[in-house]
């Protein structure tokens, strides 16, 4: 009686809901051991994708293989504006100082910053034109008169010091004196000023009665600026009023120390309409 109680306990009905719910389990088990199709065709998707990629990195690379090595882009032609003091053999020698000759490694940029150290170079820019060539722009520095910093070097128009001279050079410019290297170098600004003003006064004076005959302008703090001719080696005092006043003054006493009798030494034009002539010293 007691094994019957115990065998009828569990009802069918329950019995077979269980037996369904280890079914159902199995089922999402093997689901999930199973990969859906939509999972393998994004593995495929990436897959190929990834193909695709390896096989461009490849061409590519094949490619700028090709590109650096061919003959076809070897620098054949230099454009290059006219200069005065940098020439061509110059910047070809630099160019085939950078490596291979093919166009596209070639540094442009290392190359206009090499151009730029010489000291006739004020700015320099350089590009590629394919498949040859390249093309260069120079600009120069012109010197406008020598100074004398222990040894000459030429001042630009700016008043910068840029080339030493060599026994090469030419030496047909005005000399500027009175001004220290180390003024010059540190750059101090009452310096840079006045130096500004004498390149001024050299214009000015080079332009009009003076033309081609100025060997030297110096410039003294306390006693101003002094004009030196070339031809006669006159010294014309100006003290240290405007440019402007002194170029007029120059200008106008020029043409009456032209008809004197002692037309060197030193012509004192400090006082306004007059000229006071002595001895050199």
């Amino acid at each position: 009686m007691i094994e019957y109680r115990a065998y009828h306990k569990t009802r069918p009905g329950k019995r077979v809901s269980a037996v369904r719910a280890v079914r159902k389990k199995d089922k999402a088990r093997a689901a999930e051991r199973k990969p859906p199709r939509a999972r393998l065709r994004l593995i495929g998707w990436i897959a190929a994708g990834l193909l695709v990629v390896g096989f461009t990195g490849v061409a590519f690379a094949s490619a700028y293989s090709w590109l650096t090595r061919s003959p076809l882009f070897t620098v054949r032609n230099i454009d290059m504006n006219r200069c005065a003091n940098v020439s061509l053999e110059e910047v070809w020698a630099i160019v085939r100082g950078g490596g291979s000759g093919t166009l596209w490694s070639v540094p442009a940029k290392e190359i206009a910053r090499r151009l730029s150290g010489d000291p006739w170079v004020r700015s320099a820019s350089v590009r590629k034109s394919f498949p040859d060539r390249l093309v260069v722009r120079i600009e120069e520095r012109a010197p406008v008169a020598m100074v004398n910093l222990d040894v000459l070097y030429y001042l630009d128009e700016e008043g910068r010091p840029f080339k030493r001279l060599t026994a090469y050079d030419p030496k047909n410019l005005a000399i500027i004196t009175g001004f220290s290297r180390e003024e010059l170098l540190s750059k101090d600004p009452v310096t840079v000023r006045d130096l500004r003003k004498t390149l001024d006064l050299l214009r000015g004076v080079e332009a009009g009665a003076l033309r081609q005959n100025v060997s030297e302008i110096h410039f003294d703090a306390q006693d101003g600026y002094t004009v030196v001719t070339r031809d006669a080696g006159l010294r014309l005092k100006v003290g240290t009023m405007d440019v402007k006043e002194a170029i007029r003054r120059i200008e106008a006493a020029m043409p009456r120390i032209s008809g004197m009798t002692r037309s060197s030494g030193i012509a004192d034009l400090k006082t306004e309409g007059r000229v006071f002539m002595r001895p050199g010293e």
